[in-house]
C-alpha cells in the first residue's frame, strides 16, 4: 500500500504540472519545463510505471485460497487495474508533453506559427475533443501521413565507387533506388575505368517520423490550428441566419466546436438546456434533440468544417515540410530535424503528399522538385544550403525571385547571384549532369514500380 500512496502522490503531482502547462514564450521556459518533464519520467521509471501490470500478473497467480480470499483478491486486482491505468496514461502524457515542448524548442526558433495548438501540457486528445468532429478527422488524416505505411518499405542502394579523377583515384559513395545492372550504370556515369568496390541494400525509413509520441504531436497541432481556423472562416459567414449564430455561439462560450464534442453527460445537459431556453433544441425520450430548423444547418456545417480542416491540415503540414526539405542541407536534417525523429531523406511515396502543392507553389511537381533538390545537394559545395534550394526552386518555379526571397527568407540580391551558379553546376557540369541522368533513371522506375504497386 505504501507503494501505491507514493505512486499514487506522483501521478497527481505529475498531472498537476502537466495541467499548468501552457503556450511558451521563450527557449528558457522551455528548457524549465523540460528538465522537470524529464525529472518525472526518470522517478516513473525508478517506480515501474513502464511495467504496471507486473503486480497484477504476481496477483493472479495465487490459486490456493479460500472463497472470500479469492473475492477480496479480485476487489484488489480491479483497484490495481485501475492505478496501473492510471500509472500508464500519466507516462503516456508525459512523454507526449516532453515531445510537444521539445518541438517547441525548435517551432520558436523558425518562427513557425503551430506553436499555440503544440500539447505542451500532453493532453491531445482533450484538445482534439474541444474543436469537435472535424479536428479529429484532420489528425486522422494527418497521422496516416506521418505513420508508417502498411507496404514494405522501399529500399535504396549505398554504393562506394571509386574513379579516375585529374590522374588520382578517388572514392565516393552514391544512393541508388535501383540495384540494377549497377556496374554498368556507374561506368557509363564515371567512365569506363570507374569501379564498384561495394553496395549495401538499404529499407528506408518507412515513416516521415519515428516517435509516435512525435506524431501524435504534429499531427494534433496541425489538425487543431486547421479546425480553428476553418470553423473561424465559415461561421463569419453564417452570421445572417440567426438561430446558426446563437448555435455557434453557445457552442463558443462552452469551450467547443460542435455538439459532437460532448463526451461529459453533465456538460451535455448543461449546454442542450441552454440551447433550448433559446428555442433551438427540445426534450426527448432520451435527452435533447436540435431543433429541426437548424439540424440540416448544423450537419451542413460538421460536413463542410470537416473536408476543409482536413485539407488545410494537411496542405499546411505539406508546406512546412515542403519549405524544411528545400532549404535544409542533409548533415543539419540529420542533426537538427525540424521535427525530433523527422527522416533526414525521402521516398517516391513519401513525396506524393507534397503533390497538392504544386499549384500553389506553381511548379511542375513540387514532389519530384523534393527529389532532385535531395539528389543533387551533393553538388552544392561552396553554396550554403538554404541558398542552394532556394536557388533551385526559384530556376523550377514561375513565381518571382522576389517571391521566392521572400518565401525562404533569403535576400533577394544573394539569391539572384547563387541561382546563376546553381544553373551552371546542374546544367553544364559534366560529372554532375551525367550522373542527374543516372539518378532520374533510378528515380523512373521506382516511380513506375510504386504504380504497379498501387494498382
Amino acid at each position: 500500500m505504501v507503494e501505491i500512496s507514493s505512486s499514487g502522490v506522483l501521478i497527481a503531482r505529475a498531472n498537476r504540472f502537466l495541467d499548468s502547462l501552457a503556450e511558451p514564450m521563450n527557449a528558457d521556459e522551455v528548457v524549465r519545463n523540460l528538465q522537470e518533464l524529464e525529472r518525472f519520467k526518470e522517478e516513473m521509471a525508478r517506480r515501474g510505471f513502464n511495467t504496471p501490470f507486473v503486480s497484477m500478473a504476481q496477483a493472479k497467480r495465487a490459486e490456493d485460497l479460500g472463497e472470500e480470499e479469492v473475492q477480496d483478491i479480485k476487489k484488489q486486482i480491479r483497484k490495481m487495474k485501475e492505478f496501473a491505468n492510471a500509472k500508464r496514461f500519466t507516462l503516456n502524457r508525459l512523454r507526449v508533453a516532453i515531445a510537444a515542448n521539445k518541438i517547441a524548442m525548435r517551432v520558436l526558433s523558425r518562427n513557425m506559427e503551430i506553436l499555440g495548438s503544440l500539447p505542451v501540457g500532453g493532453n491531445y486528445i482533450a484538445q482534439l475533443i474541444r474543436h469537435g468532429e472535424h479536428a479529429a478527422h484532420s489528425y486522422g488524416v494527418l497521422l496516416s501521413v506521418l505513420s508508417e505505411s502498411e507496404d514494405e518499405p522501399e529500399s535504396s542502394v549505398m554504393i562506394t565507387i571509386e574513379y579516375k579523377k585529374d590522374g588520382k583515384k578517388v572514392k565516393e559513395r552514391v544512393r541508388l533506388l535501383s540495384a540494377k545492372n549497377i556496374a554498368a550504370r556507374v561506368k557509363r556515369a564515371y567512365g569506363e575505368n570507374a569501379r564498384v568496390l561495394s553496395t549495401e541494400i538499404r529499407k528506408a525509413q518507412s515513416a516521415l517520423i519515428r516517435s509516435k509520441s512525435v506524431r501524435a504531436c504534429v499531427a494534433s497541432a496541425y489538425a487543431a490550428r486547421a479546425s480553428g481556423q476553418v470553423a473561424e472562416e465559415f461561421d463569419s459567414k453564417i452570421r445572417k441566419n440567426s438561430k446558426m449564430a446563437a448555435y455557434v455561439e453557445a457552442m463558443k462560450r462552452n469551450g467547443i466546436a460542435d455538439v459532437s464534442a460532448l463526451e461529459d453527460d453533465d456538460k451535455y445537459f448543461k449546454i442542450m438546456e441552454e440551447l433550448e431556453k433559446q428555442g433551438l433544441a427540445q426534450k426527448a425520450e432520451e435527452g435533447y434533440v436540435l431543433d429541426e430548423n437548424i439540424i440540416d444547418d448544423v450537419e451542413a456545417r460538421r460536413r463542410e468544417l470537416r473536408g476543409r480542416a482536413a485539407r488545410i491540415a494537411a496542405e499546411s503540414l505539406a508546406l512546412d515540410l515542403f519549405k524544411y526539405y528545400m532549404s535544409t542541407p542533409i548533415r543539419k536534417r540529420e542533426s537538427e530535424p525540424m521535427f525530433p525523429s523527422l527522416t533526414s531523406t525521402l521516398t517516391v511515396k513519401q513525396v506524393r503528399m507534397f503533390t497538392s502543392l504544386s499549384r500553389r507553389l506553381e511548379v511542375e511537381d513540387a514532389g519530384s522538385l523534393l527529389l532532385e533538390k535531395i539528389d543533387s545537394e551533393r553538388f552544392s559545395a561552396g553554396i550554403k544550403g538554404e541558398l542552394f534550394g532556394a536557388s533551385l526552386f526559384s530556376l523550377r518555379s514561375r513565381k518571382s525571385i522576389e517571391w521566392c526571397a521572400e518565401f525562404f527568407g533569403i535576400e533577394e540580391e544573394e539569391l539572384k547571384e547563387v541561382r546563376g551558379k546553381v544553373e551552371a553546376l546542374l546544367s553544364g557540369g559534366k560529372r554532375a549532369g551525367r550522373f542527374m541522368e543516372l539518378v532520374r533513371d533510378a528515380r523512373n522506375k521506382g516511380k513506375q514500380q510504386g504504380s504497379a504497386g498501387g494498382s
